[in-house]
């Protein structure tokens, strides 16, 4: 029912949502170790989504550390005293949508199991937090290391405009800021990595004090909390963990660069700004900028550089927000023979419009339901609910924040799109990234 009166509200966006908005129900408590712990039951399906969150990331690392959160991701799943291969055990009962994966600032490991079988991800997630430096050695940690330093060349090095990115993180975040080099790190720091650096790295950041966990399904929850206490109430406590407070120097000029890139057949234009950090008030009007600009064929670019101008084969924008402050992007990959000064010509034409002209409330609706039908329809798998009260829960201590979440978004007026183009979006300070194919020349690249 819900899903079709989404769809009715999309397609008739003139007229008030009139679905009611599902409540996000649980129950939040905390063992003496420190462990937060959220359980919303929901018996639609015989399953339940198990999700972890440790508040440890690229936020963390020191310099000449880089990448150690990503790399302990991957350790995290080489086996503990008590569960070998706990890839192959949750297999074994059925397990689905089971991964982990690592951010700026948090890590998170996740599965969908039967409800039959509760219990195994409940242990297979006490033993990664308890039980993992024992069996912790020089092989593991080498075979970690390689994984990670081939992840790296698949995703950033032998990618088409990967390096562009990379690149983008050392220019908004110079050393010894911790995001310098983005999340995956620099192979050579990744490589050098030493198992003493390792488990203090663990011991550290993956203590229960540091961690919440989040049940979502069909399970009851005098059960599930017998078994919480029996898996994880013995973990000790780690070390209290100071919340990162890095600072990057802002954007104070307009700052020009042109990389090379192998890989990429067409020309690529980006221009970047500071951005926010999360829940910040200012957020939904940049994330509703960016789908009045490029969310879909009736958005502002696509209609300008590629329907009416073509010269352009994408256009992107996003509004990143990110615990020590994120960026703004607003970028297009040009079609062939097109240059990227055209590309700069006709962004720069489509931010003066919004900040000199501003956007008209079509738009900012079109976007708005977009974005909160976008998150509703979400909720109805358990693996996302489950990560979206894991995100409350770690930016603002509320899990149930939803409904207002909801409301921010929905408040949004053009007058506010407007004014966050003039605010966050300067002429005089901000990157603009050019990235050519190697060997060849463009009107900006001589």
């Amino acid at each position: 029912m819900l899903r079709r009166m989404l769809v009715f509200a999309v397609a008739i966006c003139a007229l008030p949502v009139l679905a009611k908005d599902p409540e996000l129900k649980f129950e939040k408590y905390r063992l003496p170790n420190g462990l937060t712990v959220l359980l919303s039951e929901d018996h639609r399906l015989p399953q339940v989504s198990v999700n972890v969150w440790y508040h440890v990331g690229a936020a963390n690392q020191t310099p000449g550390r880089s990448g150690f959160a990503h790399l302990f991701e991957h350790m995290m799943f080489s086996g503990s005293k008590h569960a070998k291969d706990p890839d192959a055990i949750l297999e074994q009962v059925g397990a689905s949508n089971m991964n982990g994966s690592t951010s700026f600032d948090r890590t998170n490991y996740y599965e969908t199991v039967p409800s039959n079988e509760l219990p195994t991800a409940i242990w297979l997630e006490s033993e990664r937090m308890g039980f993992l430096l024992p069996t912790l050695d020089e092989q593991k940690l080498k075979i970690q290391r390689d994984v990670v330093s081939n992840e790296r060349h698949q995703r950033i090095d032998n990618v088409p405009y990967g390096p562009t990115q990379q690149r983008l993180c050392d220019l908004l975040y110079p050393l010894p800021h911790p995001y310098y080099e983005c999340v995956i790190g620099d192979i050579k720091e990744i490589q050098s990595a030493s198992l003493d650096d390792v488990r203090d790295f663990f011991r550290r950041y993956y203590g229960p004090n540091n961690a919440s966990l989040v049940l979502v399904g069909d399970f009851d929850p005098a059960t599930a909390r017998r078994l919480i206490e029996k898996y994880f109430a013995d973990i000790p406590r780690g070390p209290e963990v100071k919340k990162p407070d890095a600072k990057a120097p802002p954007v104070s000029s307009v700052v020009k660069e042109t990389l090379q890139d192998r890989l990429a057949q067409l020309p690529r234009f980006q221009l970047v700004w500071n951005g926010l950090k999360p829940f910040d008030d200012d957020e939904p009007a940049g994330d509703v900028l960016s789908e009045v600009l490029t969310g879909g064929k009736t958005s502002r670019l696509y209609q300008l550089l590629i329907l009416e101008k073509q010269v352009a084969s994408n256009v992107d924008a996003s509004n990143p927000a990110l615990g020590l402050g994120g960026w703004i992007q607003i970028g297009a990959t040009a079609r062939p023979g097109h240059t990227p000064d055209e590309l700069r010509a006709l962004l720069q034409q489509a931010i003066d419009d919004v900040k000199q002209n501003g956007v008209g409330p079509e738009e900012v609706e079109r976007a708005k339901l977009k974005i909160v039908a976008g998150q509703l329809r979400s909720l109805e798998r358990g693996s996302a609910r489950a990560d979206l009260l894991n995100t409350y829960e770690m930016w603002l201590g509320d899990p149930g924040y939803l409904p207002r979440d909801l409301a921010r978004y929905r408040a949004v007026t053009p007058q506010a799109v407007q004014a966050f183009a003039r605010k966050y979006l300067p002429d005089d300070r901000r990157i603009e990234l050019t990235t050519v194919p190697a060997g060849k020349r463009t009107a900006s690249a001589p």
